[in-house]
């Protein structure tokens, strides 16, 4: 499990923990279509897949990111992780350029009423994860890394309470 507060990285530009913590969410998109057959039976037909991503936080300074060129893809260090999981010991995880180059990936097991942490080894993108004596699932978790489109942060002050809401959507190129 990761321990310690991890920035959200854009083009470069940590964004300070004064901006208030950061919500994340993704959401796939894109190339994909479901199709009836002459009998009626559905079929997903897909071409491509991406992540679009919402961000928010809301604190005392704005993120701080308008030196960034828009007109590009940018690195998105993502701090929402991602998971694998079920009762194996054994998981494929993206490519090493879809994870976040300074986070390696970890592994946790279900024991009892909760989780605990165990060690995995990477080989490559595979993930072996150190069996725990009693666990009935596992899961690997990893923080990704996106190169995305986006306009850059929408910011509204609020002079009342001294604090700047901002928000960012970003859709994987």
């Amino acid at each position: 499990m990761i321990e310690h507060i991890v920035p959200l990285v854009l083009g470069g530009i940590e964004i300070l923990p004064h901006s208030g913590p950061i919500r994340q969410r993704y959401e796939s998109f894109g190339g994909s279509r479901e199709l009836r057959m002459a009998s009626g039976r559905g079929v997903k037909q897909t071409h491509w897949r991406k992540t679009a991503t919402s961000i928010s936080a809301t604190g005392h300074l704005d993120p701080a990111l308008e030196s960034l060129d828009y007109s590009r893809p940018l690195e998105l260090l993502c701090v929402a992780p991602k998971w694998v999981g079920g009762t194996g010991l054994v998981y494929e995880l993206p490519a090493a350029q879809h994870r976040r180059p300074d986070e390696q990936p970890w592994a946790i097991a279900a024991v009892g009423g909760g989780w605990v942490d165990t060690s995995l080894v990477l080989d490559g993108n595979v993930a072996t994860v150190a069996a725990i004596p009693g666990a009935r699932a596992y899961r690997v978790g990893w923080l990704p890394r996106l190169m995305v489109l986006t306009d850059g942060p929408v910011t509204e002050t609020d002079d009342s309470r001294e604090l700047i809401d901002w928000s960012m959507d970003a859709r994987e190129a």
